[in-house]
């Protein structure tokens, strides 16, 4: 979602933001190894080589290159598969998969009032604070946002309703 960006007037640069966080990071962070790139394969283990002596597969000249053009017709048509329609396939299922979750997704969580997270976070390179605070509804969730904005703009302190946490964030510190 939009992160909205506040200077307040003691000079913090404050990002304000509705999230979709999920209620079990651990389960997300689980089953989020999708997002790892993966080794690629070595080969793909097809051998060409059955025919024994390419001299006795044809009787002259003409079946020789006959068969030539055949195997590297075969080699290119296997390598256009693998390379380029086969990761189109896989795109477009994947594709569809997300649409359909999203098309699930974004209904259940408001037939269920699941609330939505609100975060200010401010970071100034040593530790990160974070303000959240979780309201039911998406309309009610912008408007939050961006009073929360408007406050902090003006020289509000950090609402104190919510949680306020601190993270460490930049290098790290060598003592």
């Amino acid at each position: 979602m939009r992160t909205v960006k506040v200077d307040t007037p003691g000079g913090q640069t404050w990002g304000v933001r509705v999230v979709w966080q999920p209620r079990w990071s651990a389960l997300v962070r689980r089953f989020g190894a999708w997002r790892r790139k993966r080794k690629g394969e070595t080969g793909s283990g097809n051998d060409l080589s059955g025919c024994g002596d390419v001299g006795g597969c044809g009787s002259g000249d003409g079946d020789l290159a006959a068969i030539m053009f055949g195997i590297v017709l075969f080699i290119v048509g296997v390598l256009l598969f693998w390379f380029v329609l086969l990761p189109l396939l896989l795109l477009a299922v994947d594709l569809i998969v997300v649409a359909l979750l999203l098309l699930i997704a974004i209904p259940a969580r408001v037939l269920f009032r699941r609330p939505w997270t609100v975060e200010a976070a401010y970071d100034d390179g040593r530790t990160e604070q974070i303000f959240s605070t979780d309201v039911v509804g998406w309309r009610r969730a912008l408007e939050t946002r961006d009073d929360i904005a408007a406050k902090l703009q003006q020289g509000f302190p950090v609402p104190i309703v919510g949680t306020l946490r601190s993270r460490l964030s930049g290098p790290p510190v060598e003592s």
